[in-house]
């Protein structure tokens, strides 16, 4: 039942005259003087409110008591003549009491005449704030019968859409909305939930764009806040982990590549997911889709950073996709979620299938390294196979020194190495200048971090040995950006401005493993905002430019 945004079809002259009945008569109340016209339209109306708030005061399972009455009294709450504080009070009477009402056929109407105030001409704010606590009282209500479930469904929605109807709204009538949305989701939390996932999944191509941004942006707010507030955690119970988890597989082909990310982000710290490494989220996944397409491809990539320490055989859809015997494109993004793919399979790879990933992932990283004159265009791609062939070469040691000792494979890790280490200085000048006009963020931290990798792997490699201890993926933890130093003249606080050192050395990035022997940096630098994890990369380095 969505809402249309609020229209004022009155003339300047017509809202002067209709927007002073209003005076502080009561308590936190405002006083409407009744049109002369209508009396007794508005006695009876007073009457019937006067009549069932009696009957609720004592009992408010009273109100079940009066199906007539109900909605008779959301009729002339509708009506336009009936005074503005008596319309008011009518709603208040049913924001307070309405959770009581068993009566379905009473349900609907109530929504659908609330539902009418809130679209209709008449914006007074203290109209507009009741009518948006009447919705908050349908949650418990709904949570009684499935059949019912609509009710808090369809309330979470018109609540959504009056919060950002900055046009149609005043401030303090969104403000209300979310509160009661906040109550509406205490209440009855898992159709809530159901409806937001909804609004991320829901392709309403008639809509405008900037309407449809809006409820998405709203609507993954909301399940962020739903999934990290403590106050929420009680809501959680595994059926309701369960069902989320399976509507979140389910919208995934649905959203656009950062919600995906957001959304498997969601998926992967629900304690279901949590407390089994991941395990559950790409069962899901792969139970629904095959790998035969990038956009597939590209979403096996990003949750795969939330799947560890699980032994899981993948490599049957691996192969049914070709994934294991087509080589890796190092200068195409969809190479780099292939190679992100196949460190996926090497982390997770069972004792049965150790031995086979080996030799697929030694074959693609050979063939990415061809006589190692170059580096591939996108060095993700290159650090995600080095990082995937030292996890299955630690478990296969013997294999692996042999290796090491080809001196073929040798010569082409040296001649890598020495690129690396030849790129990695102008790699930090051109961030230290981003530095120094604020510019430099995640991405760039990233690229500083598959540098150190790329060169901390490959001197391993040059020298004979298999890098021992845990190396984190540069794009999976957080990185420090190189510090900009000052010259003599800065810091004693004489003599011209000095330039930044933009040669000193970078400080390494922090990586598990006795290979790196170098302390971390104390001073963190400047840090840009963290983008999601996985998010969908396009540039030289596999981020968005």
């Amino acid at each position: 039942m969505p809402i249309k945004k609020k229209v004022n079809n009155t003339k300047p002259e017509e809202n002067e005259d209709t927007a002073n009945p209003i005076s502080p008569a009561s308590e936190g109340a405002p006083a409407v003087t009744c049109p002369s016209d209508t009396p007794q339209t508005s006695t009876s109306a007073a009457e019937l409110y006067a009549k069932l708030q009696a009957a609720v005061a004592e009992d408010p399972a009273k109100i079940n008591d009066f199906a007539q009455e109900v909605p008779q009294m959301f009729v002339e709450a509708e009506k336009a003549d009936t005074p503005l504080l008596l319309r008011v009070r009518m709603l208040e009477l049913f924001a307070r009491h309405g959770q009581h009402l068993r009566d379905g056929n009473i349900l609907k109407k109530v929504v659908t005449s609330l539902v009418k105030i809130l679209s209709g001409p008449d914006n007074t704010q203290q109209l507009m704030v009741a009518a948006v606590q009447g919705i908050a009282a349908l949650g418990p209500v709904s949570t009684l019968d499935k059949k019912w479930e609509y009710l808090s469904r369809e309330g979470a929605d018109v609540l959504m859409q009056v919060t950002i109807d900055e046009e149609g709204f005043a401030e303090p009538v969104r403000a209300s909305a979310s509160k009661a949305l906040d109550t509406l989701v205490k209440t009855a939390f898992r159709s809530v939930v159901a409806k937001l996932l909804h609004w991320l999944s829901d392709d309403r191509e008639a809509e405008e764009d900037e309407q449809l941004q809006k409820e998405r942006r709203l609507a993954m707010t909301r399940l962020r806040k739903l999934s990290q507030t403590e106050a929420f955690r009680s809501q959680w119970t595994e059926e309701v982990q369960e069902y989320v988890l399976s509507l979140i597989i389910r919208v995934l082909s649905a959203v656009t590549a950062q919600e995906f990310a957001q959304l498997a982000r969601i998926a992967a710290s629900l304690p279901v997911v949590r407390d089994k490494n991941g395990l559950p989220l790409i069962t899901a996944f792969l139970g629904q889709n095959k790998l035969n397409t990038d956009r597939t491809l590209e979403s096996l990539s990003i949750i795969s950073q939330y799947v560890t320490a699980v032994p899981y055989d993948v490599t049957p859809m691996l192969e049914e996709a070709g994934l294991l015997s087509t080589p890796v494109d190092g200068a195409t993004p969809k190479g780099m979620w292939h190679a992100k793919v196949l460190l996926l399979a090497a982390k997770l790879a069972t004792p049965e299938n150790t031995d086979k990933m080996y030799g697929v992932l030694l074959e693609q990283l050979m063939r990415l390294l061809g006589d190692g004159s170059q580096l591939p265009e996108y060095l993700t791609t290159l650090e995600a196979l080095l990082i995937g062939l030292t996890v299955l070469g630690q478990k296969k040691a013997i294999e692996f020194v042999k290796q090491l000792k080809d001196e073929s494979f040798t010569a082409k890790c040296c001649r890598l190495l020495s690129l690396v280490e030849k790129m990695e200085p102008l790699v930090i000048y051109a961030v230290k200048r981003m530095m120094m006009k604020s510019e430099a963020g995640v991405k760039e931290m990233e690229i500083l971090g598959a540098c150190h990798n790329l060169r901390l792997i490959l001197g391993s490699f040059s020298s004979n040995h298999i890098p021992m201890g845990q190396i984190v993926e540069s794009w999976m933890q957080k990185h420090k950006l190189p510090v900009l130093k000052r010259g003599r003249e800065a810091q004693s606080g004489t003599g011209a401005p000095a330039v930044p050192n933009l040669d000193s050395p970078l400080k390494p990035v922090d990586v598990k493993g006795r290979d790196t022997k170098m302390a971390r940096t104390e001073n963190p630098g400047r840090r840009g905002n963290k983008a999601p994890s996985g998010a969908f990369p396009q540039g030289r380095y596999g981020r968005s430019r």
